[in-house]
C-alpha cells in the first residue's frame, strides 16, 4: 500500500511527469538513474509479490516486530523477502528523492527563485527530503534483521545483548516520517487545484510553503509516539506527546489556506476540487482523531485497537489518496489533450466519499468497544457485528467508486471531447505547453518573474534549444543561467543493472553469499559499461555548483543518516549493557586505529589538489597527485583489513551484540573505502583519455565523496574505540 502504491503514484505518476514541466525544465536531473529507479522498484515489487506466490509472503505484521520475526518463530524466508523486498525498493526511492532535489534546485527556469517555486514542488521537495532521512533508519534496521536471521547476529536478542526495542525506535523513526512524506504529496495536488478551480492565488503562500517543509521536518521528532506502551520512561512520554502536538501547527496552517482560498475565490465544484473538499474534510477528522493519541493514557488504552485502524485510514487512503484521484482528473487534459466526462466523474467521487466514511468512520466506535487490529475473526455477542456489517457495504462502495472512475478515464481517453492546451485557465508552466507536451517539454526555456506565471506572463525570448537532448542548468538560489549541458540519451544500461541487483537479492534470499559477490562484481562492470558513453557538457559552469555535485551530495547525505543511525544503535547497545565490551572480549586497540585514521585524513589532501589541478587545466599533474592519493589510501585499507581479520580471531558477530555491532559498523565503513578505491581507479581511466567538462565533473563529485568518507570513517573510527578512550 505504502511502498508499491502511494510512493509510486506521487513520485512516478505525479512527481516525475508534472516537476519538469512546472518548474521549466526538459527532463529530470539524471534520466538515466531516473530509468533506474523505475527498473528497481518494478523488479522490487516482482521480488516480493515472488515471495507471496511461492508462499512465502511476509507474515508478521507490516512492521514486522521481533522476536516474532526472528529466525526461532519464523524459520521460513518469508521475513528474509520482507527485509530484502524493502531493502530492494528503498533503493529506487532514495534515487528518487534525489532526483527530485537535485532536479528542482539545478533545472528551475530562469527567474524562477525560491520564492517563486510552485508548492506542489515545495510539497514533493519536502517529501524528497523526507525520504532521503528517513529510509536509512528503516534500511539499518532491515540489514540487522538479515543478519541476526541469517548470519547468526544478535542484534535484537536481549539475551546476548542485544534489545528488541531497538527495532522499534529504528522503525518507527522511519515509520512516523513516512506518514507525512505521504501525505505531503497530496498537500502539494491540493494547492494547484485549488487555485486553478477557483482562480484565486493561494491565501499565505510563503506560511503554507514553510508549512510542508515543517511537517516533515517536525515528522522526525514524534517517532516514540508509536511507542507509548512499551514501557519506556514517563518523561520521554511527555517529551514525545508535545512533539506530537507541534505537528497540528503547520497542519492546521493549510488547512486555514485551503479553506480560506475556497471561500474567498470562486470556486467551480469540478470533480478535481470535490475530491480536495473530500480531502479536506477526511484530513480534518484523521488529525482530530490524532490529536487524541498526544493523550497518553488514552494512547495507551486504544493502542492495537480498530480505534487506531480508523485514524490511520482516514489519514493514508481520505487524505493521501483523494487528492490523487482529484490530480488524476485534474491533469487528465493535460496527459491526454481530451476532457474526462464530468458526470461520471462527480458520481465516482461521492461514492467513494460515501463508502470510505461507510467504511473507516465505525471502526472508531469498534475500537472504543475493545476490538483489536489483525483479527480475521471473533467471537458472537461482542457488540461488534453491526458496525463490521456496515464496514464491509462500505467497502464495497469506494470499490464501486474507484472503479468507475478508472472506467470513466479509460472512457475519456478514447472518446473525451478535445481540449486546448489551458482548460483550467491553470496557473502553472504545465498550463502553457500543448496537451499533451511534447517529448522535450519546452521549445524555448520560459523565463519566469512569478509563481503564477500562467497568469501573470511568461517570457519566451530565450534561443531555442534546437541541438538535441539539452538542458539549461540555473543558479541554486536565483536561478540564474548557469551552463547548458546535453543530457544523455536513452540507454539499454539501467535495466542491465536492475536485472543484475535482482539476480543479487534472489540469491542472497537462498544465502548463496558466493554467487552473490559474484553479482556484486557484475553490477560494477554494469556502471563501467554505463559509464563509457560520455554526455558532453556544452560550456562551462557560471554559477554555483553543478548538477554531479548536487546529486553526490544527495548521496552522501543518505550514507551519513545510514551510519548515523548505525552509531545510534551502538549506543543504545552500549547503554542497555552494564559491561561493554562484555566480560571476555578486550578493549579495542587504540594507537595503531588513530594513527591509521590520521594516515587516511592525509591522503584527502593529495584528493583535493589533484582536483585543483585538474580544474587549473593541468591533467597530468591531477593523475600524479589522484594516483598518489590512491596509494596511500590502498595501503589504509589494506592496514584495515589486516586489523579487521585481527579482531575476528578474538570475537566474532556471533558472540554478543558488542560483537554484532562492532564488526557491521567497521565493515560498512571499509566498503565505503574500497569503492572510494574504485572511484580513484575509475578516474585515473578516464584521466589518461584526457579532461573533459564531463570529467571535470565527475572529479569534483568523486573529491566532496572522499570528504564524506573522511568524517564517516573518523566517527565510526571514534565511536568503536568509545570503550577504550
Amino acid at each position: 500500500m505504502i511502498f508499491w502504491f502511494i510512493i509510486p503514484m506521487t513520485t512516478g505518476a505525479f512527481g516525475n511527469y508534472l516537476i519538469p514541466l512546472m518548474i521549466g525544465a526538459r527532463d529530470m536531473a539524471f534520466p538515466r538513474l531516473n530509468a533506474l529507479s523505475f527498473w528497481i522498484f518494478a523488479a522490487s515489487g516482482i521480488f516480493l509479490y515472488l515471495g507471496l506466490f511461492l508462499g512465502f509472503g511476509p507474515n508478521a505484521g507490516w512492521f514486522d516486530y521481533v522476536p516474532l520475526a526472528s529466525r526461532l518463530y519464523d524459520p521460513g524466508r518469508n521475513i528474509d523477502f520482507y527485509s530484502l523486498g524493502l531493502l530492494f525498493n528503498g533503493i529506487s526511492s532514495t534515487l528518487t528523492a534525489a532526483q527530485f532535489i537535485v532536479t528542482m534546485f539545478k533545472y528551475r527556469a530562469p527567474g524562477m527563485s525560491f520564492n517563486r517555486i510552485p508548492l506542489f514542488c515545495f510539497a514533493f521537495l519536502a517529501a524528497s527530503f523526507g525520504l532521503l532521512f528517513a529510509l536509512p533508519s528503516l534500511s539499518v534496521d532491515l540489514i540487522y534483521l538479515f543478519l541476526d536471521r541469517n548470519i547468526g547476529t544478535w542484534f535484537f536478542s536481549p539475551a546476548h545483548g542485544g534489545s528488541t526495542l531497538l527495532w522499534q525506535h529504528l522503525f518507527w523513526f522511519f515509520g512516523h516520517p513516512e506518514v507525512y512524506i505521504l501525505i505531503v504529496p497530496a498537500f502539494g495536488i491540493a494547492t494547484e487545484i485549488i487555485p486553478a478551480l477557483t482562480q484565486r492565488k493561494m491565501i499565505a503562500f510563503p506560511l503554507v510553503a514553510v508549512a510542508e517543509l515543517l511537517v516533515v521536518f517536525i515528522g522526525f521528532g514524534v517517532w516514540a509516539h508509536h511507542m507509548f506502551s512499551t514501557g519506556i520512561p514517563q518523561t520521554t512520554l511527555v517529551f514525545f506527546a508535545g512533539a506530537t502536538a507541534m505537528v497540528i501547527i503547520p497542519s492546521s496552517i493549510q488547512v486555514w489556506a485551503w479553506s480560506s482560498t475556497i471561500f474567498a475565490g470562486l470556486p467551480k465544484f469540478k470533480t478535481p476540487l470535490l475530491f480536495i473538499v473530500g480531502f479536506i474534510l477526511f484530513f480534518v477528522i484523521g488529525g482530530l482523531s490524532g490529536v487524541m493519541f498526544v493523550a497518553i493514557p488514552f494512547d495507551q488504552q486504544v493502542t492495537d485497537s480498530y480505534f487506531v485502524i480508523a485514524h490511520f485510514h482516514y489519514i493514508i487512503f481520505g487524505a493521501a489518496v483523494f487528492p490523487i484521484f482529484g490530480g488524476m482528473y485534474y491533469w487528465f487534459p493535460k496527459l491526454t489533450g481530451r476532457m474526462y466526462f464530468e458526470r461520471p466523474g462527480q458520481i465516482s467521487f461521492w461514492l467513494i466519499f460515501i463508502g470510505t466514511n461507510l467504511l473507516f468512520f465505525p471502526m472508531h466506535i469498534v475500537g472504543l468497544l475493545g476490538m483489536p487490529r489483525r483479527v480475521y475473526t471473533y467471537p458472537g455477542g461482542m457488540g461488534w457485528t453491526a458496525y463490521n456489517v456496515v464496514e464491509t457495504i462500505g467497502g464495497f462502495i469506494t470499490l464501486a467508486g474507484i472503479l468507475l472512475c478508472l472506467g470513466n478515464l479509460v472512457a475519456s481517453y478514447r472518446r473525451g471531447p478535445r481540449v486546448g492546451h489551458d482548460p483550467w485557465h491553470g496557473p502553472t508552466l504545465e498550463w502553457t505547453v500543448p496537451s499533451p507536451p511534447p517529448e522535450y517539454n519546452f521549445a524555448v526555456i520560459p523565463t519566469v518573474t512569478s509563481a503564477y506565471p500562467n497568469w501573470e506572463g511568461v517570457a519566451l525570448d530565450g534561443d531555442p534549444l534546437d541541438g538535441g537532448h539539452e538542458q539549461l542548468q540555473t543558479s541554486f538560489v536565483d536561478a540564474r543561467r548557469a551552463q547548458l549541458v546535453r543530457m544523455p540519451h536513452s540507454s539499454p544500461w539501467p535495466i542491465v543493472f536492475a536485472l543484475v541487483l535482482s539476480g543479487l537479492f534472489a540469491v542472497l534470499v537462498v544465502q548463496k553469499y558466493g554467487v552473490a559477490a559474484i553479482f556484486a562484481v557484475v553490477l560494477g562492470l554494469t556502471l563501467v559499461a554505463w559509464h563509457s558513453e560520455e554526455a558532453p557538457t556544452l560550456e562551462p559552469a557560471l554559477h554555483g555548483r553543478t548538477a554531479a555535485w548536487w546529486g553526490m551530495a544527495m548521496v552522501i547525505a543518505a550514507e551519513a543518516t545510514l551510519f548515523a543511525m548505525m552509531i545510534g544503535s551502538y549506543f543504545i547497545l552500549r547503554f542497555k549493557n552494564l559491561a561493554w565490551p562484555p566480560r571476555g572480549i578486550p578493549d579495542p586497540h587504540l594507537v595503531v586505529p588513530l594513527v591509521m585514521l590520521g594516515v587516511l585524513l592525509l591522503s584527502l589532501v593529495p584528493v583535493r589538489l589533484a582536483f585543483s589541478a585538474a580544474r587549473d587545466g593541468l591533467p597530468a599533474r591531477a593523475r600524479s597527485l589522484l594516483l598518489a592519493a590512491l596509494v596511500v589510501q590502498a595501503g589504509y585499507f589494506a592496514m584495515e583489513v589486516r586489523l579487521f581479520s585481527d579482531d575476528l580471531h578474538r570475537f566474532t558477530p556471533q558472540t554478543h551484540a558488542y560483537g554484532s555491532i562492532y564488526f557491521t559498523l567497521l565493515g560498512a565503513s571499509h566498503a565505503h573505502v574500497a569503492l572510494g578505491l574504485l572511484l580513484d581507479l575509475w578516474l585515473l581511466w578516464k584521466l589518461s583519455r584526457g579532461l573533459t567538462q564531463y570529467r571535470l565533473n565527475g572529479f569534483h563529485a568523486i573529491s566532496f565523496y572522499w570528504l564524506a568518507v573522511g568524517a564517516i570513517t573518523t566517527a565510526v573510527t571514534l565511536t568503536t574505540l568509545s570503550p577504550a578512550l
